[in-house]
């Protein structure tokens, strides 16, 4: 750790550094890769991938952050001549590159701020060589293989503006804090996205020409606002500086001197585990959003198990609960030396009762039924209904049921709204007449085995719809995500069978075909 000065009796004049690392997203997947094809970060799932983040040579051809991930690749292709090399996004590889960031900056200065994703702000106020600390900061990345640059400055915001914007090892000395900023382009200040724009609409471009415009002026259209943003372009308005304080860690471990081969004696060491953990998550005012079970097998091998939480959870004896349900369905299948536990922390969960409807669910007994349910029947048979972003007929996918706070007003503790109920008339009928079909869907689709004459169906057998065609009406041709391995193609047809109305469908990638519904 780089040393302070021992004249601690004495003001020290106020001196940042910022440690920036561009295109962090793009860095982290790219550590000692070539530097010489467009790289871009996409997220999300085919075919709707859209480019997370974008390396300045691809941005040079034009790609943005948001584009649809085909459309960034034919611009990058149209224009460079060559193809975009695309990398998923790794979140878990960015977090640990930025904690690794974090044990650099605490290894120079105990006061440091995690401002965002790649870049860091540092107190340097007190050490005796800040020019050698600024050069160990960006030697330290590089050892991580990111390419980091440092910015110092008695402002703490023109340290943050000099190591996003220029290469290497920056100094901003005092009094040349304008004169910096003078040239840099407007979007490097933080101006939100409507301030950009008016100031855009005015004909303001650079820091510089939004420091020339008066304070009293720029006050009277945006308000205190307006007189700070041109104190920011001169290098003036400065910012406190928010330690970065690390949680401890969420987590313990526990080496055995003998071999556990019953989930009851490995629950009974785990119970005292947990309550640990959970005062931990108690003290951190937190929660548990899903707890981690990591198992060392005596034969040498690994089990691990993650639970994750409809609620976030800070129970030790629910916990316990649903670590004996999971071990007790998921069976490690030999005995334990050692046990790891950890949790990932989530805000706590705040309801208030209502005096018009139920109260919710209790989240302990909540998550305890949800586990007995997945292991009678399977954990991908529970959870909740879910659209699937597909218009495929009859598309259906479940998700975690996660229950919202917000279903109603209720819920939050407030009143429904009272509705004024329309005494019905002696003249209207109860029940009206229905003069359409209801179609009745399969769930799942009946097979069916299927003679055509033709195209068209003659005779049908599934289950009891079985005989000849007496009537049919189509087809109906639908199709969809044809750009993608999965496409789907269906051929659909209205037919009478035995004096019943059914729609038949045939998926006309394979052949088959099956019932879809019955109409009443």
């Amino acid at each position: 750790m780089t040393a302070r000065s021992s004249d601690s009796g004495s003001r020290r004049a106020a001196l940042y550094a910022s440690l920036h690392v561009p295109d962090f997203p793009v860095a982290v997947l790219r550590r000692g890769g070539r530097r010489s094809q467009p790289v871009a970060v996409a997220c999300g799932e085919p075919p709707k991938q859209f480019v997370h983040a974008a390396d300045a040579l691809a941005r040079k051809h034009g790609v943005r952050q948001g584009m649809a991930l085909a459309a960034a690749q034919a611009r990058c292709s149209a224009r460079a001549g060559r193809p975009l090399q695309v990398f998923r996004r790794d979140a878990k590889a960015e977090r640990r590159v930025q904690a690794r960031l974090l044990k650099l900056a605490e290894g120079t200065t105990p006061v440091f701020e995690d401002v965002a994703p790649g870049l860091l702000s540092l107190d340097f106020a007190g050490l005796r060589n800040p020019y050698a600390s600024a050069a160990e900061l960006a030697g330290g990345a590089a050892r991580f293989g990111l390419r980091a640059n440092v910015g110092v400055a008695r402002n703490r915001l023109v340290a943050l503006c000099a190591a996003r914007t220029q290469p290497g090892v920056t100094h901003v000395y005092p009094g040349q804090e304008a004169g910096f900023l003078h040239g840099l382009p407007l979007d490097t200040l933080p101006l939100d996205g409507e301030e950009l724009r008016t100031l855009e609409r005015w004909g303001v471009r650079k820091v510089g020409e939004l420091a020339l415009l008066p304070p009293e002026r720029m006050a009277e259209r945006f308000g205190e606002r307006g007189a700070r943003m041109v104190r920011l372009a001169r290098g003036e308005e400065d910012s406190m500086l928010r330690a970065c304080r690390p949680e401890a860690p969420l987590e313990l471990s526990r080496d055995f001197d003998w071999e556990v081969g019953e989930i009851e004696s490995l629950a009974f060491v785990m119970s005292g585990m947990l309550e640990r953990l959970c005062l931990r998550l108690q003290g951190l005012n937190k929660a548990a959003a899903s707890l981690t079970t990591r198992l060392r097998l005596a034969g040498g091998g690994v089990f691990e198990r993650t639970i994750s939480l409809p609620y976030p959870l800070s129970d030790s004896r629910a916990l316990l609960m649903l670590v004996r349900i999971d071990l007790a369905a998921h069976p490690p299948g030999a005995a334990v030396d050692g046990v790891r536990v950890s949790a990932e922390p989530a805000e706590r969960r705040h309801v208030q009762s209502s005096l018009f409807v139920p109260d919710l669910p209790d989240a302990e007994s909540l998550a305890v039924t949800l586990a007995r349910l997945s292991c009678l029947v399977g954990e991908e048979r529970v959870g909740a209904p879910a659209v699937p972003d597909t218009h495929r007929p009859g598309a259906a996918a479940l998700e975690a049921f996660r229950p919202s706070d917000g279903r109603s007003a209720a819920a939050n503790g407030a009143a429904p709204p009272l509705r004024k109920r329309r005494r019905p008339r002696f003249a209207e009928a109860s029940t009206p007449p229905r003069s359409t079909l209801v179609f009745r869907c399969f769930r799942p689709s009946r097979p069916a085995d299927v003679v055509l004459r033709g195209e068209r169906p003659v005779r049908v057998r599934a289950g009891e719809a079985r005989g000849r065609v007496t009537a049919c009406a189509g087809p109906w041709r639908v199709s969809g995500e044809w750009w993608t391995p999965d496409g789907w193609q269906y051929q659909e047809w209205d037919v009478e069978v035995g004096g019943r109305l059914y729609r038949a469908c045939c998926e006309r990638t394979t052949g088959q075909w099956f019932l879809a519904g019955e109409y009443d």
